[in-house]
């Protein structure tokens, strides 16, 4: 069997760069359109107001050969809708970002040589009118571009936050094509507002990483803690998927590592800290008391009787860490205003079971990594 050749075996890392082209492109048309609803992958990439997009990244040269799949499945469009206006977003190397073209007539009749559809001329020379080749920059310069606008319309402090900010939009962009039909994808900037605001989505998304790297992703996490103004007079939850691969001393450190930061003083909230995944929570609470973060899960002692009001209000005051059951979170954030909810996962992110204020979900390869965020 012959091996496969070097296009084949980065056809995924073509196919994720290609999905983030295109979603930084919709953030471009976004941006640029403020108080328009732009829709995403509806009857092509993007639609805003008369206009259907097509979305494409190549690292070759310009041919007509090239752009042909995007050119039919607009020509296909177009005898359906000769109403709307046509628009192929590309990049090629050759090409000089800012310019636009129109096809000739020979272009056109090359792009549709195997097109299965039957056509007249007419509607050749209507489609011609209707359609532009649009080039714009590289991956690298279009994404240079979206963290500018980041910061200029979103109010990024620096570079570092509109990546964040960045990560976060892309989470959005693709839950709202993931759960809504076509033609309910529609997206304002003011959703985008919205999203960056309550942070509601994943920060961390492998297309990002794979294309601006982990500890990059390390950088903007970091940055977002250590620079807030921490209120600690506020309730806040921390969870954390586990797996049987988990290092537990490693977790009962990061435990001591938030003692120290939410419950420096007397009278600070002890953070309240659940778990979730394939793990024993006798060995998790064994290794915290081991490793001296002494904690309350309002039983009184290991097989008790789960009492709130002893988890609220610890019997002691050194208790400065509180443990609570995954089945009882949302008891507990009806009973307490929980102002944040911090949600470490390694496979997948997960939705708090009750409105919390702040919310955010956090990638890390390994809890060790968390040493570089808080």
């Amino acid at each position: 069997m012959s091996s496969p050749n070097k296009k084949e075996k980065d056809g995924g890392y073509h196919a994720i760069k290609g999905f983030a082209y295109q979603f930084d492109a919709s953030l471009l048309r976004i941006f640029d359109h403020p108080s328009t609803m732009v829709e995403l992958e509806g009857k092509q990439d993007l639609s805003v107001d008369n206009y259907h997009i097509q979305v494409k990244h190549r690292s070759g040269k310009f041919s007509i050969s090239a752009i042909a799949p995007p050119i039919q499945q607009m020509f296909l469009q177009f005898q359906r809708d000769s109403s709307a206006q046509y628009i192929l977003h590309c990049h090629f190397l050759d090409q000089e970002p800012g310019l636009e073209r129109e096809l000739t007539q020979e272009e056109l009749d090359r792009a549709l040589s195997d097109f299965p559809e039957e056509f007249d001329q007419s509607t050749c020379s209507k489609f011609l009118s209707a359609f532009k080749i649009s080039f714009h920059e590289n991956y690298q310069e279009q994404f240079s571009q979206v963290i500018r606008l980041i910061r200029e319309r979103l109010n990024a402090r620096d570079d570092v936050e509109a990546t964040y900010y960045h990560a976060i939009l892309h989470g959005y962009l693709k839950d709202v094509i993931l759960t809504n039909p076509i033609g309910s994808r529609g997206v304002a900037f003011r959703k985008l507002r919205a999203a960056v605001s309550s942070a509601r989505t994943a920060i961390f998304e492998s297309a990002y990483v794979e294309q601006c790297g982990y500890e990059r992703y390390l950088r903007a996490v970091r940055k977002r803690y250590t620079l807030r103004n921490v209120n600690l007079a506020a309730e806040r939850v921390f969870c954390f998927e586990c797996d049987a691969a988990t290092d537990l001393d490693v977790l009962a450190e990061v435990a001591l590592t938030l003692r120290g930061k939410y419950c420096a003083r007397l009278g600070d909230p002890p953070p309240y800290l659940t778990f979730r995944g394939e793990f024993d929570m006798l060995d998790i609470k064994k290794s915290f008391w081991d490793a001296g973060a002494r904690f309350n899960d309002g039983t009184g002692y290991h097989g008790g009787i789960f009492r709130m009001d002893e988890l609220v209000n610890p019997p002691a005051s050194d208790l400065t860490i509180k443990i609570v059951d995954g089945a009882n979170l949302a008891s507990l954030m009806e009973a307490v205003r929980i102002k944040e909810f911090h949600d470490f996962y390694v496979s997948e992110i997960f939705g708090t079971p009750y409105k919390a204020v702040n919310a955010s979900h956090v990638f890390v390869r390994s809890f060790e990594d968390l040493s570089q965020v808080l």
